[in-house]
């Protein structure tokens, strides 16, 4: 297991030439780090996973000062950014930023699109106010993953600015065997508006450890369109917790989409904080062989005339394993509310599993919320029918999971990243 000293966390902090302010939040985080015990499945949160395989004993890799022209990317890399619509980008290569691409008529605006890093050096007052107020020391890796993080992306939204194209965050593991922990901090004003994608990608690699964060914080009015995409190789174990906070009025529309990976974890909450907050929480994934996805959500409503509406769907094949837990959560104050949750799931084979539990806890008694789930194996006659028109069994699979994953691919409103999922889905069925 990883064992961390003070010595470390401040060389660190160091290397990076950060602040005292953060230096002391990160020995907090270590603090915690070292208290918190590993989940293991005697906590019902992990009850579905084991880590025993996990490469949880693995160094932090620190940056290494790579830069690259664009012609230098990785080929992965050039290959989306020939088929993506983003405005501007940030890629990554482990640790480092090795190529950004902001248009200046943003910059002038106001937009702040950079590293952390950056960011703790040109806007320090706006990167206190908000870093670790959505993710810190909830558990065993969020902890690690605030003390130890090297490297991530900032995104500030002046009020009232709407950026009309999306911003994009490429990393990209290209060496295994060590760990990465990044994390990304958005921050959008009154009435701001933008989109933003971040996508992990990696070849197959020895057993890695990744760590990752989102915070987003939306003040009153501001509204986001935010995706996380994973498609890492063979071999990466991928932790990943976001949350959003949403002041008054804000709107937040979320995708989650595993795809990837030996192991991936999500942990998504939205924080519904002001009256005529809402959150839409899509959530995508395909598991083959031995994969194992695990989604945690939590819909958090803590004031009045709020809505939230989750869809999670997936389907899993070969020994594939897919847990999806998502509650919703009222506070007392959080009359008029309007919820939603639904995970529906498709098998693929009889070795593969699902393990769905949706949950509410409500404090209000002025309230409309419904959750449900559904697990069920491929329907035998549709794929008949479809065979019998001359479509092969792959063929017919194909179409079927493509039908069943519909309603979540035709709610994303980015069409080159939509089209970008189902390019990727139609490979995985035909594996």
């Amino acid at each position: 297991m990883q064992v961390l000293d003070k010595a470390q966390v401040e060389a660190l902090s160091q290397a990076l030439g950060e602040p005292a302010w953060l230096l002391a939040r990160r020995l907090k985080a270590l603090e915690a780090f070292a208290r918190l015990p590993y989940p293991s499945k005697k906590d019902e949160a992990w009850r579905y996973t084991d880590l025993s395989e996990a490469p949880l004993d693995q160094e932090v890799e620190a940056p290494k000062g790579l830069r690259l022209t664009r012609d230098a990317l990785p080929e992965g890399v050039r290959r989306r950014l020939e088929k993506t619509d983003v405005s501007g980008f940030l890629v990554f290569l482990g640790p480092d930023l090795v190529y950004a691409e902001v248009p200046e008529e943003l910059s002038a605006k106001g937009l702040v699109f950079t590293s952390l890093a950056e960011a703790l050096k040109t806007h320090p007052g706006k990167v206190e106010a908000t870093l670790f107020r959505g993710v810190y020391v909830e558990d065993k890796f969020a902890a690690e993953n605030s003390a130890l993080f090297t490297h991530g992306a900032f995104l500030y939204v002046p009020a009232g600015l709407e950026v009309e194209k999306p911003l994009g965050v490429f990393k990209v593991l290209l060496e295994g065997g060590r760990a990465s922990a990044g994390r990304s901090l958005l921050f959008l004003e009154d009435n701001a508006k933008a989109a933003y994608i971040e996508e992990y990608l990696s070849l197959d690699l020895p057993p890695t450890l990744h760590l990752s964060a989102t915070e987003m914080v939306l003040r009153p009015g501001a509204r986001l369109r935010h995706a996380h995409v994973q498609t890492f190789g063979e071999g990466v174990w991928h932790f990943h917790r976001q949350r959003a906070l949403l002041e008054r009025d804000a709107g937040l529309n979320d995708l989650v989409v595993n795809l990837g990976g030996r192991y991936a974890r999500s942990e998504v909450a939205s924080e519904l904080l002001g009256p005529g907050a809402e959150s839409e929480m899509l959530g995508l994934y395909f598991g083959h062989g031995g994969q194992h996805f695990d989604h945690y959500t939590l819909q958090h409503h803590v004031e009045h005339h709020t809505r939230s509406d989750l869809l999670y769907k997936g389907a899993v094949k070969d020994e594939a394993r897919a847990v999806f837990s998502g509650l919703i959560r009222l506070e007392r104050g959080a009359q008029r509310t309007d919820a939603y949750q639904a995970n529906r799931n498709l098998l693929l084979s009889p070795t593969a599993r699902v393990d769905s539990i949706p949950q509410l806890e409500i404090g209000a008694n002025d309230v409309r919320c419904t959750h449900g789930s559904t697990t069920a194996p491929v329907d035998e006659m549709q794929l008949f029918y479809l065979q019998s028109r001359g479509l092969s069994r792959h063929l017919a699979q194909e179409l079927l999971v493509k039908a069943h994953l519909a309603d979540v691919l035709t709610r994303i409103p980015l069409k080159a990243l939509r089209a970008h999922i189902e390019a990727v889905i139609e490979e995985k069925v035909r594996i």
